[in-house]
């Protein structure tokens, strides 16, 4: 990779279609999941499927 390649990369958000997932995040931190992906970048709300490992996460947050 050269070194314009890696400046022309983007430097956040989803960076792949396999990286576009609908991840939970908290008030307090929006750009880091409940599963510790940094989403800074990412649009809110997204048509995308939802991380199952946030899903999970939130679940077991609030007692279930």
């Amino acid at each position: 990779m050269t070194q314009t390649d890696i400046g022309e990369q983007r430097s956040s958000g989803p960076r792949s279609e396999g990286e576009e997932i609908c991840h939970i995040v908290e008030r307090d931190n929006p750009d880091r999941a409940l599963c510790g992906k940094d989403v800074t970048g990412y649009p809110w709300n997204p048509p995308w499927p939802i991380c199952v490992v946030c899903v999970d996460l939130y679940e077991h947050g609030r007692g279930r």
